[in-house]
């Protein structure tokens, strides 16, 4: 729990000038001032309070307040005041209460609060002890004078708005004697560090390092960026949010990269379904978020697959607007986010929904969608992953069923291709996908932007299948059918045996999408990253689809990655 230590001083008497020394030594420091020209901003509702109150004319041009005619005005009589103070003090507590509290669940042992009218107002009262910044009068209206050009009638209705002098001083629990020169107030502020130090040990946090969340384990998508973060900042904290059917397993498949934490939890639960002590620490340790959207299902099964994607978004999106330490959110989005789209794809937020081909890419849009929503206030990455078919992650990729159709069918057997082939194939290597996100979780350029990992040069579908066919030695497909005549074909009795295509696939293959990657292969390549072409990496991949056994069939809802 920190401890909250009020400063305060009389206008003029180098208050702000103290808690920029106390912010250069490391101090956590909340600025009632700062706060205060805030909740005045365009659009805010005590601005138009303040318009009805003290007339238009306080308002500049630009919508912004004329804080010296507001002053000119709030200052002339009483009454004036005290509307000033009704207005905007309310919002000021509010908003310092809200700082305060980020500040120490960021760790701060201790917090000043900065207010001018910390004693006016009784804000003193039940803090850990108040600093006062004390300065004669007449130093006072010097500075003010100088400071802000006043007349002299000016300058002595605010010093007599004020509290007297001898008022904050008998709140003081230090005092600060800013009568000398700059010189002379570092030697007081030195020395008021010292004395805090004595009575409540370090004010300032220990230095924290990366601190990593990864959802969407068990999947071994978020397993291997594990390992990638793990390799890329060894001294990183991990914890990995997993279901508690998968918990006891994910810690025994990361236990070597040491420094993880497994916490059973659910991105779609309230909370992300931690305890309340779990959920605030890692509120206040979080300092990069990898959301694996599509890799999240529910593990509860209370929500279908759809609706925990989107919901569990919302969960993580929560957390890190909460998150004082967070440097960075990457949203993971499978490549089927821009669902039907004809055409080039930008590297931005989809400017309308697509024409959606499956309730997967509905979801993932719709997860999506509130990333970039969230992109205003956060600092989000969205990554939109081709379809990951290589390594120990693609061996269960379902992405490669369409492969091993082609592959191992019987050579007499010439299927049709559904839709034209043209389209390009957007898949991508599992070790690049992993990589890259990585990489540009770590990138400042990448914060508030889109990225391609995908091949900037695909093969089109008819290219890529042929391939495979030539492979294994097996005829090219021949033709071109409707999506719903080639779902008919594929329910020919034995097919099924040969390999399970889920619907993803159908709408995979059918796609006239082309990813832009240009921005993408610029930031990337600035590191040395290159996305792999296709037919140089993939025949060790194909080789094998034709002799292995058929692998069981796989559920297409639990793997939208593909």
């Amino acid at each position: 729990m920190a401890s909250i230590i009020g400063l305060t001083g009389g206008i003029a008497s180098g208050k702000s000038t103290v808690a920029a020394m106390l912010r250069d030594r490391g101090a956590a420091v909340v600025d009632a001032d700062q706060l205060a020209r805030e909740i005045v901003l365009p659009g805010q509702p005590a601005l138009a309070e303040l318009v009805a109150r003290f007339g238009a004319d306080i308002v500049r041009a630009d919508g912004t307040l004329d804080r010296p005619a507001l002053a000119a005005k709030a200052f002339a009589d009483p009454e004036a005041r005290r509307d000033l103070d009704r207005i905007t003090h309310p919002r000021i507590a509010a908003a310092a209460a809200a700082a305060i509290a980020a500040a120490a669940r960021a760790g701060a042992p201790v917090v000043f609060y900065e207010a001018a009218l910390l004693v006016e107002n009784g804000l003193h009262r039940g803090l850990a002890g108040t600093i006062v910044v004390a300065v004669s009068p007449e130093v006072q209206a010097a500075r003010l004078a100088r400071r802000d050009g006043l007349t002299d009638e000016q300058i002595a209705a605010r010093l007599a708005a004020q509290l007297p002098l001898a008022d904050k001083l008998a709140a003081a629990t230090w005092v600060v004697d800013n009568r000398g020169d700059r010189a002379a107030l570092t030697a007081e502020v030195d020395a008021l560090w010292h004395r805090l130090e004595d009575r409540f040990g370090p004010l300032v946090a220990a230095p924290r390092g990366e601190h990593v969340l990864v959802t969407g384990a068990p999947d071994p998508l978020a397993l291997e960026l594990c390992r990638e973060l793990r390799r890329t900042a060894p001294s990183a904290e991990l914890t990995v949010l997993v279901g508690a059917a998968a918990a006891e397993a994910t810690a025994a498949t990361l236990a070597p990269l040491g420094h993880v934490a497994i916490v059973t939890g659910d991105v779609a639960a309230m909370d992300l379904g931690l305890a309340t002590a779990e959920y605030r620490a890692l509120l206040a340790a979080v300092t990069t978020i990898h959301h694996v959207a599509p890799a999240c299902p529910q593990p509860s099964g209370l929500l279908p697959y759809r609706t925990a994607v989107v919901e569990g978004t919302r969960g993580v999106l929560e957390l890190a607007a909460e998150a004082p330490r967070l440097r960075r959110l990457i949203h993971w989005s499978p490549v089927d986010v821009v669902g039907g789209t004809i055409g080039r794809v930008a590297e931005a937020p989809l400017p309308a929904p697509p024409i959606t081909t499956t309730g997967e890419a509905r979801a993932a849009y719709q997860a999506e969608a509130l990333a970039v929503a969230a992109m205003a206030r956060l600092p989000i990455t969205i990554v939109r992953v081709g379809h990951i078919v290589d390594g120990p992650i693609g061996e269960r990729r379902t992405a490669l069923a369409l492969f091993r159709l082609v592959a191992r069918r019987a050579a007499a057997l010439q299927l049709p291709l559904p839709g034209d082939g043209a389209g390009p194939l957007h898949i991508v290597r599992a070790d690049f996908a992993i990589a890259a996100a990585a990489l540009l979780g770590a990138e400042p350029r990448a914060a508030g932007r889109v990225f391609h990992l995908v091949d900037p040069e695909p093969p089109s579908v008819r290219a890529a299948l042929d391939h495979a066919a030539a492979l294994a030695g097996r005829p090219p497909l021949r033709g071109a059918l409707p999506r719903s005549l080639t779902q008919a074909i594929l329910r020919t009795p034995g097919l099924d045996r040969v390999a399970t295509l889920p619907t993803a696939l159908l709408a995979l293959v059918a796609s006239r999408a082309h990813l832009a990657t240009v921005e993408t292969c610029a930031l990337l390549g600035d590191a040395g990253l290159r996305c792999p072409r296709f037919f140089t990496w993939i025949d060790p991949v194909l080789a094998p689809l034709a002799t292995r056994p058929p692998p069981a069939p796989l559920d297409d809802t639990l793997d939208p990655l593909v």
